[in-house]
């Protein structure tokens, strides 16, 4: 008798990134949720040049998904933190980020 329960395959391999961007994605979606307006879409970047050329003259941040804030270059958390990506800080703003102090 074959068994017809469906077989999950689980990769490890970038879970943690599919985790940081799940995390994004669900701040983005819950700060618009309130709003009753469509979501802005936030760019989100590996590299603080690709960021850049999205948006050549705006403000590369460093968001972090998880306090629902960014971080400005100069700041002691730009660039370091696992889960977070560079973005424009436009974007930022509409997708309802705020600047963190740190």
């Amino acid at each position: 008798m074959t068994s017809m329960t469906p077989h999950r395959i689980v990769s490890r391999r970038g879970s943690k990134l599919n985790q940081g961007l799940g995390l994004l994605v669900m701040v983005l979606a819950l700060s618009c949720a309130a709003c009753g307006q469509s979501p802005v879409v936030l760019s989100a970047y590996r590299t603080e040049q690709q960021a850049q050329e999205h948006c050549p003259s705006d403000t590369v941040v460093w968001v972090d998904p998880q306090s629902g804030g960014y971080y400005l270059k100069g700041s002691a958390s730009y660039g370091r933190m696992g889960a977070s990506r560079y973005a424009c800080r436009g974007e930022a703003d509409r997708a309802g980020m705020r600047e963190t102090a740190n």
